[in-house]
């Protein structure tokens, strides 16, 4: 089983998300991917759920799925980019959400 399938099969948060998925990653700013190895936090949730990092038709369901899950937790995609392209590393965006949840 890949790490993407068991990471799958844990139902991770999206802190846990960024700080265990995102370490695969070089982050980058002002977009999902780089079309390589480099992802935007965002990038790195839609990756989570099965995103290649290209533009391709699956793009779209995987940013939505991505979305979704965003939506469900009561998580706002805005801040999660403002953070990201503001510098912020995946952990600094995880420890916020974490704080802000409590």
């Amino acid at each position: 089983m890949s790490q993407q399938q068991q990471l799958l099969k844990q139902k991770l948060t999206v802190s846990q998300i960024l700080r265990e998925y995102g370490k695969q990653f070089t982050q980058i700013t002002e977009r999902y991917s780089d079309g390589r190895n480099g992802r935007c936090a965002i990038g790195v949730i839609m990756s989570y759920y099965g995103w290649n990092g290209k533009d391709d038709s699956r793009a779209g369901g995987k940013l939505l799925g991505a979305l979704i899950t965003l939506r469900y937790t009561g998580i706002d995609r805005n801040l999660i980019i403002r953070l990201n392209d503001s510098g912020a590393t995946f952990d600094e965006i995880a420890d916020y959400l974490d704080r802000a949840s409590k």
